[in-house]
């Protein structure tokens, strides 16, 4: 009962925030009204700054009371081409008691979420949408993902949740007015004020139905699936998120700059996961347990707890195999929703395998360094840059010039600390060099590894040689240098390509 007041609560004070902002508007205008009655140069002047906020007062409600959920990202699962899929939601909307979405999409986010395409502040559904994360697909079993999608119906299940449903418009109808306001304005700025002191009543009342409203999800979640797999769904979430942030940023785009993009990126996903699992548990074991007063879910270990204090007797048993296992082409389909998820200019990079994206990516990064001290020979030597321009600049001692970093030596170092200097900063831009003209000449690559930047493995001889070799050479000495480099038969009158021109072949 607690609950349902509560809801109650949120809806009303809702359907009080247009009525404040009519009211406002109201008086808004009534005072011009008022002010044109004894003087039309008052009213012009009170104009200035009544007349944009009621605008703005207005523009926020109208936008609030249109249409919304028109906007779909994702990819379109249909029932003729995902009929398993389908077939699994469709049983778990009987769970739930409720109807199924009218619309499947696949997302290339870490979350599964329904929603509901409106008209008036949620009042008014026109069409139902689930939403299902292609990270958590392919990283959940089938019974995990039974219980989140469980989960998801069941906010639109005619239990309590029904009514608590329609405070999630609620937030978007009192942001939507805020950020129409011009804050700058110091009359607009102080009806803010007055607004946002609402919002945070509003949005402290509508947080705690929300978290209610997870925790009566949960029950009905483990009820479909079983405890266990309820519990250990919301620890694999948590698991899967921190790993795909860690996928994102460090591998699945580390080719962008150079134009690539891997052409199995969920076969990487999994490799990534299998690597790091070892912190993925401390992660699992220790999920967040602390959340704020406007946060919509309770902390994890608390539903955790709730959900185990349940009888464990599931209403159907489901498989323990992946996930995936639902999707038909489900490499294609995921690929295809992680794409979505992308700027549109991702379409246009180049698929290649994870070994060739690593090698591209690597040799992208070295190639400025690389280029920069080739041409700082070929200014030092006056002639056309190439390896051979750059050896016969180190055996003329032309170390100083050769230098491309920005960093300086102490300015009160004398001429043989700037020599040393000099010596390691352009011991780092051969290296470079050398490592672009092996890896060119098919002699070295760098290998793909999930737990650190790809690591450059050399052929031998060339291997056990290289660092002699590079040292000698910044003192002056490019003989053994330049025997390597023949042995590797690279030609020493030209330079590397700015991008390579031929597929790499892994070894």
């Amino acid at each position: 009962m607690k609950f349902s007041v509560r809801a109650a609560t949120a809806v009303a004070l809702l359907a009080g925030f247009p009525a404040l902002v009519l009211a406002l508007v109201g008086g808004l205008v009534a005072f011009e009204v008022f002010a044109l009655q004894h003087s039309i140069f008052v009213a012009i002047k009170l104009g200035i700054i009544t007349v944009p906020a009621t605008y703005a007062l207005l523009k926020g409600l109208l936008s609030v009371v249109k249409r919304t959920g028109d906007e779909v990202e994702g990819v379109l699962l249909t029932e003729a081409a995902q009929p398993e899929l389908w077939a699994l939601v469709r049983r778990l909307a009987v769970i739930a008691g409720t109807r199924p979405p009218d619309e499947i999409y696949l997302t290339g986010e870490v979350n599964a979420a329904v929603a509901e395409q409106t008209r008036w502040l949620g009042l008014r559904v026109l069409k139902r949408r689930m939403f299902i994360g292609a990270p958590l697909l392919a990283g959940l079993r089938e019974d995990q993902l039974a219980s989140v999608l469980t989960h998801e119906l069941a906010h639109y299940s005619h239990n309590d949740t029904r009514l608590a449903g329609v405070t999630y418009g609620g937030k978007r109808a009192v942001v939507g007015v805020l950020s129409t306001l011009d804050h700058s304005d110091w009359f607009q700025k102080l009806i803010g004020k007055l607004f946002t002191l609402y919002a945070k009543l509003y949005f402290r009342v509508s947080s705690a139905v929300c978290r209610r409203q997870e925790l009566a999800a949960d029950r009905l979640s483990a009820r479909a699936a079983g405890n266990e797999a309820a519990t250990s769904a919301l620890r694999e979430s948590y698991a899967i998120d921190a790993a795909w942030d860690l996928f994102m940023a460090r591998y699945a785009v580390v080719g962008w700059k150079a134009g690539y993009l891997p052409s199995e990126v969920f076969g990487g996903f999994a490799e990534l996961r299998d690597s790091v699992d070892d912190q993925l548990e401390k992660i699992r074991r220790n999920p967040p347990d602390q959340a704020g007063p406007y946060d919509s879910h309770p902390p994890v270990t608390v539903r955790v707890a709730a959900i185990e204090a349940l009888p464990d007797e599931p209403i159907m048993v489901f498989g323990r195999g992946p996930a995936t296992a639902l999707l038909r082409e489900s490499a294609a389909v995921l690929d295809e929703a992680l794409l979505t998820s992308l700027v549109p200019e991702a379409r246009e990079k180049r698929r290649v395998d994870w070994p060739t994206l690593v090698n591209l990516s690597c040799r992208a990064d070295a190639i400025p360094e690389a280029l920069s001290t080739l041409d700082a020979a070929g200014r030092a030597m006056r002639r056309v840059s190439t390896y051979r321009t750059l050896l016969d600049a180190l055996d003329a001692g032309l170390i100083l010039e050769l230098v491309v970093t920005d960093a300086k030596p102490d300015p009160g170092a004398g001429p043989r600390a700037q020599r040393e200097f000099a010596k390691l900063a352009v011991r780092d831009g051969l290296s470079s060099v050398i490592q672009i003209a092996l890896a060119d000449a098919g002699l070295a690559r760098w290998d793909l590894s999930w737990s650190s930047p790809g690591e450059l493995v050399v052929d031998e001889p060339y291997a056990s040689e290289f660092g002699e070799a590079l040292d000698t050479a910044v003192d002056g000495n490019t003989l053994e240098l330049r025997r390597l480099l023949t042995s590797a038969k690279v030609d020493l009158d030209t330079r590397p390509l700015p991008e390579r021109s031929q597929p790499w072949s892994s070894r």
